[in-house]
């Protein structure tokens, strides 16, 4: 390191990194918690028996004592109407070793620092059914976040190839935000891997499962500017909650918000929810005491399922974009066949053909009932957010907006599903064409082999007659060519 860069980072740690470590840290007052984050499992028709199979391993299908516990039976009939909208409430999930015997209880090994799961079926198609699975922390690892944002940082060097770059407090404190965002996210998306196989648990779609955290603070308001939060890099910056332009609000102006995850290289889709504890509405006074007895405690009870429609519908919207991607991969993948490897093409052909049949299974049905499910307003119906810097006196609607993009979206997803199955046909017509004129070339390549064949075997059949002869005519035979030969 020479003298410079060894003086600039001498300067940063004795005067701009208190600075920066001060502006990102949450005031003393302050207290930040992710209580809960849902995680999300789709089960279109290719892996619903997957779903059956995981209540069996379970065990939760044993027992058939309420009619709650008549939830697979209540699924399948969903499935098989023409019109399956519904949505079934599982109850809630406690680990293994808890002793509770209320019934609605359901149990399994959960992960540490999971106190317990609720959990629900949001079936908006037939052919479509999404498990909804809130998971609420227990308390150490909900106060994480703001442990992290508390942690002070040092500016270090980065050598890259041809540069170096000053890794300051701020963007330590984000890369540690986004880390633990998702080791959360993970501890969610992995109990679903081992206990339920869905579409997002297999390489498949290779996309994580989409989930939904909610932060909680005690002094400040999400999106609101004042003295602790209106610089840049603050930490109401660093959690993504400053930007109005990101955010939404519930419709009842009620306290609660919404923002779409933008982190750049998240590995899954993301909602974020957030409020503060002291000053929401969420919950009328008058209702507390239905859902608890504090109102920190309450107002996250009240959303277990209250939100359930809301998250359903963008968990569609996630899956939508899922099987565009999905089409668009393969479409590329086609385009990418070599046609100078001819063995390597049918093997890769083969492989991808193959994908194209799983993908319409799932897909067309998808398609097709969408259609219908957009038409219908009352899809849509729940707690709607509106946006904070709405621009004209036209308000901007969060789910009204995923609305009209699932509309467009169904329909350019419906012609790259046809555009993928011409594409796949064509090509396999091509190949076909290309196999017969391989076919017809190693045929006359044959032939000309088997002429050639002919012909040695022909003058081996002379050559050994002509000595199994006595010597006599062997002598004359000789005599007639060498006469014919002289001639």
């Amino acid at each position: 390191m020479n003298n410079k860069l060894e003086e600039a980072l001498k300067y940063c740690h004795e005067k701009s990194d208190p600075k920066e470590n001060l502006e990102t840290t949450p005031p003393s007052d302050e207290k930040i918690r992710i209580p809960c984050i849902w995680a999300f499992e789709v089960f279109p028709p290719e892996y619903i028996e997957n779903f059956h199979k995981s209540i069996e391993k379970l065990g939760w299908g044993e027992e058939k004592i309420e009619a709650a516990d008549y939830f697979q039976e209540t699924l399948y009939s969903m499935r098989h109407q023409n019109y399956g909208r519904g949505w079934i409430n599982l109850g809630y999930i406690v680990d293994e070793s808890n002793e509770s015997i209320m019934s609605g209880v359901k149990k399994g090994k959960l992960s540490k620092g999971v106190k317990q799961i609720n959990a629900s079926i949001f079936q908006p198609i037939p052919s479509t059914t999404i498990l909804i699975c809130q998971f609420i922390f227990q308390d150490e690892l909900a106060c994480n976040i703001e442990k992290v944002l508390r942690k002070e940082y040092k500016t270090y060097l980065q050598e890259n190839k041809k540069s170096v770059s000053f890794i300051r407090p701020e963007n330590q404190k984000r890369n540690a935000i986004k880390l633990e965002l998702e080791f959360l996210n993970s501890i969610c998306s992995n109990w679903l891997k081992e206990n339920f196989n869905g579409l997002y648990s297999y390489s498949f779609i290779n996309e994580n499962h989409p989930t939904c955290h909610l932060i909680t603070l005690e002094k400040n308001i999400p999106f609101e500017k004042n003295d602790d939060t209106r610089h840049y890099n603050s930490y109401m910056s660093i959690l993504n909650l400053n930007n109005i332009y990101d955010g939404w609000i519930d419709k009842k102006q009620n306290g609660l918000y919404l923002s779409i995850s933008s982190w750049r290289d998240s590995v899954r889709k993301s909602l974020v929810l957030s409020y503060n504890e002291q000053s929401n509405k969420i919950l009328e006074e008058e209702h507390i005491k239905m859902y608890g007895y504090d109102k920190s405690s309450t107002t996250l009870n009240s959303l277990t399922h209250s939100l359930d429609n809301n998250l359903g519908i963008w968990v569609l919207n996630v899956l939508l974009n899922s099987y565009s991607y999905k089409i668009n991969s393969l479409r590329d993948l086609y385009g990418n066949s070599n046609k100078k490897d001819f063995k390597q093409s049918l093997s890769t052909l083969s492989v991808l053909d193959h994908e194209v049949v799983q993908v319409q299974k799932n897909i067309i049905p998808f398609i097709s009932e969408m259609k219908y499910f957009c038409k219908d307003n009352s899809n849509f119906i729940g707690k709607e957010f509106i946006s904070l810097a709405n621009k004209t006196n036209s308000i901007s609607e969060l789910f009204q907006n995923i609305k009209s993009s699932i509309q467009f979206q169904i329909e350019l997803l419906e012609q790259n599903q046809k555009m993928l199955k011409e594409t796949s046909t064509a090509v396999r017509e091509v190949n076909g064409l290309l196999v017969s004129d391989k076919i017809a070339e190693t045929n006359i390549k044959l032939q000309k082999s088997i002429k050639l064949m002919t012909i040695v075997i022909l003058i081996l059949t002379c050559i050994t007659t002509f000595y199994s002869l006595p010597d006599d005519k062997r002598e004359n035979i000789t005599s007639y060519f060498q006469n014919l030969l002289k001639r």
